[in-house]
């Protein structure tokens, strides 16, 4: 939990560095915008807003049922949505346009400015523009036939811009929660405000009722000549239907009780015939019984109908009389006594009557069922011819149904059309809609643009907004190394310290003046190189660093002037140091201490001069130095020769310490083939002067020879106000002197509040 905040606190420590850094930047641009709007502000023309009210109703006024014809669906937000934009449209400004004649009006025609301020502000708006075009240009691809075609004059409406300009001074605004709506209308003239949102209103209002209008007279037109159609579709709907019913010769109409009736009579001469049936089935069983009892006369008794005839009965009768009283003569008389005789004649003359009898039964018998089975014929044949003539009625009612429905449609179409054309007549002479103004708009006692108080205030909070946000841009797009932590956490190298900004400028000339731990022995860059010296001598305790090369990622970053200073403070604390200019391509030692290099490190390995000719003593105390020499044609290759390391190891065995000057690592090869040599390297860094890739780079390829890494050093640090080390300020003021001691004081106290 402390980790977290001392790191919170290390964050926003960096982010009032970076404020504190870039504050002038931050001033500027809070400055220059509160300035233009502030300037703008008090120089822009007033502003009226007029405003007028109107509501739209939720549904027409239900004079008439034409519903179908004017239907107005006014309970969805695309309805409303939609008037908004009709409110807005072209139509409606040019309406208003030709109502208030604005085509002459000053309010968008106003006469030339000629003051300084719109003078300016034109100036601005033209260089403006040309920016435009010239970015536009550039943007272009200058293909001609990607470029859209050019219009015609013709085609271009003149009074475009003026259109564009009313709609730009028209706003729209719903009131909440209700069908209210205000039409709200800009102006420079008060006056003209009002004027305009009323005829706004008026104009919107007036195009509604137009186009019902204007639907309701197309209307007319389209029923007048859909009515004269139907007419004729009537006509000849029922034409087809009168020849098809004078065809089939139908008198009445096929309705449900026509279809009941003639079920009713299929079904009952269905029952008859199975009636007839039975009747004939049972005739014929009869009359076939008596015909197979015809060859037996005695058995033809036995059928029914003979029993229950009453003369057979009678004859019966009479014959058992006439054998009784054959039986009691029989007992008197003889068989051919005249009583018998006359008994026996009647007997035969009964047996013959009965046989007549019983005979005429057969034949009624034989009757009835010819009878019976002509009446199941014609009983079905009048089946037969009822379901034929069923049939055909049914085919005759499908067609005829067809034909009576399509002259029904036709009809009813007909005076619905003739209905909905006397509706929508009525409907031309309406006016009347589902709009109307609620409040006439007033003229504006106050401007509403510009709001100076709140114009002001978004100035302040935009300029400062805008000003940070640039700071913390640029300081994004700076990719340097600028803070230790920078170098410890991206390099992941030890940090031996900083060096004043005025430490080392390889570009500038005098460099005889930048020893200035020579002539400034108390100054902050003396100091500095102090802490930079103990922090090299205890980078190691087993084994201290003899040989030290001084090399930076790229050139002018204060290579000669730290190892020289260096190898001073090394000097002065009673070490025999030997500076050794090996930069053999632009060599500046001999510049620094302002000796010749006529003879030095490469007239030493050519073999053209002995060592002890080319180390030259200095001004300094137990300090000598050896010049690069004339510049040989190749360098990389001397450098890394064999005599270069017995020229290292005769130093080593002469000095305590030796300090190797070397060109920059991502410029040549040198300072790599040095580090082979050297016990330790120290890595010099421009502060917010090189960029982390390069010096990334070049780490890598010392690191990829296994070179020793003593540390980096920022070189080139700001101890201002403005920069990342202004918590370092007493370095500058530490003197002999009081008044710069209490200043000291002052800068102390100042620091440790941001601690």
């Amino acid at each position: 939990m402390t980790e977290e905040i001392r790191e919170e606190q290390i964050n926003l420590l960096d982010y009032v560095r970076v404020l504190m850094k870039r504050r002038w930047t931050i001033v500027s641009v809070f400055v220059a915008v509160v300035l233009f709007v502030a300037v703008h502000t008090f120089t822009s023309v007033p502003i009226f807003q007029a405003s007028a009210r109107i509501v739209i109703e939720k549904e027409n006024p239900n004079l008439v049922s034409i519903q179908e014809v004017m239907a107005v669906d006014s309970t969805g937000t695309d309805y409303y949505q939609t008037q908004y934009k009709i409110i807005e449209s072209r139509a409606v400004a040019r309406d208003v346009i030709k109502k208030l004649d604005l085509n002459s009006s000053p309010e968008f025609f106003p006469e030339p400015d000629d003051s300084v301020i719109a003078t300016a502000k034109r100036w601005i708006r033209d260089q403006a523009c040309g920016f435009q075009d010239w970015l536009k240009s550039l943007i272009q691809t200058g293909d001609k036939m990607s470029d859209p075609p050019a219009l015609a004059d013709s085609e271009i409406d003149p009074d475009s811009g003026l259109v564009n300009s009313v709609i730009s001074r028209i706003n729209v605004q719903p009131i909440r929660n209700s069908r209210l709506v205000d039409v709200l209308v800009e102006a420079k003239d008060p006056v003209m405000a009002a004027r305009m949102a009323n005829t706004v209103v008026h104009s919107y209002i007036d195009k509604n009722l137009e186009t019902k209008l204007k639907a309701a007279k197309d209307g007319v037109k389209w029923l007048s000549d859909r009515i004269d159609e139907e007419r004729l579709k009537v006509e000849e709907a029922e034409n087809a239907l009168l020849r098809y019913k004078e065809k089939n010769e139908i008198i009445t109409d096929f309705s449900s009780d026509a279809e009941k009736i003639t079920a009713q009579k299929l079904a009952s001469l269905n029952e008859q015939v199975v009636g007839a049936e039975s009747s004939r089935v049972e005739a014929e069983t009869r009359y076939r019984q008596a015909m197979e009892l015809e060859d037996s006369p005695d058995m033809l008794d036995s059928i029914p109908e003979v029993l229950s005839n009453p003369l057979i009965g009678q004859i019966k009768a009479m014959e058992v009389q006439l054998y009784n009283r054959m039986s009691e003569l029989s007992k008197k008389y003889g068989r051919n006594h005249p009583q018998m005789v006359a008994i026996d004649a009647e007997l035969a003359d009964l047996q013959k009557r009965k046989n007549r009898e019983i005979q005429r039964v057969v034949n009624s018998l034989r009757n009835e069922y010819k009878l019976a089975l002509a009446r199941e014929e014609s009983l079905k044949q009048s089946l037969s011819r009822q379901k034929k003539e069923s049939l055909q009625m049914n085919q005759k009612a499908v067609q005829y149904g067809v034909l009576q429905r399509q002259a029904e449609s036709s009809r009813n179409m007909y005076e619905l059309l003739v209905k909905r054309f006397k509706e929508t007549s009525l409907t031309e002479e309406m006016k009347t809609g589902n709009i109307r103004i609620v409040d006439r708009a007033e003229v504006p006692r106050n401007p509403v643009k510009p709001n100076k108080k709140l114009n002001l205030l978004l100035a302040l909070v935009v300029g400062l907004m805008l000003g940070i946000g640039l700071a913390f841009f640029l300081e994004y797009l700076d990719n340097t190394i600028k803070l230790p932590d920078e170098v410890k956490d991206y390099l992941k190298i030890p940090y031996l310290g900083p060096l004043p900004v005025f430490a080392s400028d390889e570009k500038v000339g005098e460099t005889a003046g930048e020893l200035f731990t020579i002539h400034s022995p108390k100054s902050t860059a003396s100091e500095l190189f102090r802490g930079i010296r103990t922090g090299i001598l205890f980078s190691s305790v087993d084994k201290a660093h003899q040989v030290i090369l001084v090399t930076s990622a790229g050139p002018y970053e204060g290579k000669t002037t730290c190892a020289s200073n260096l190898a001073i403070t090394m000097a002065q604390s009673g070490s025999r140091v030997i500076v050794v200019d090996c930069d053999l391509r632009r060599p500046r030692v001999h510049k620094f201490f302002r000796i010749a290099r006529d003879i030095g490190l490469s007239s030493v390995l050519s073999g053209s001069s002995e060592l002890k000719n080319a180390i030259v003593s200095s001004s300094v105390e137990n300090l000598d130095l050896i010049p690069s020499g004339p510049i040989p044609p190749n360098p990389a290759e001397v450098l890394g020769s064999k005599k270069m390391s017995r020229f290292i190891e005769v130093l080593k065995k002469n000095y305590d310490c030796v300090i190797i000057d070397s060109p920059p690592i991502s410029a040549v090869t040198d300072s790599v083939i040095l580090s082979q040599l050297a016990d330790g390297v120290v890595l010099i860094i421009r502060s917010g002067g090189t960029p982390k890739q390069v010096v990334r780079h070049a780490l890598s390829q010392l690191q990829s020879v296994n070179a020793h890494i003593l540390g980096a050093v920022l070189n080139g640090v700001s101890t201002g106000k403005d920069s990342y080390y202004y918590y370092q300020y007493y370095y500058y003021y530490y003197g002999e002197d009081g008044e710069r001691k209490k200043k000291t004081n002052r800068r102390k106290k100042r620091t440790e509040s941001y601690q």
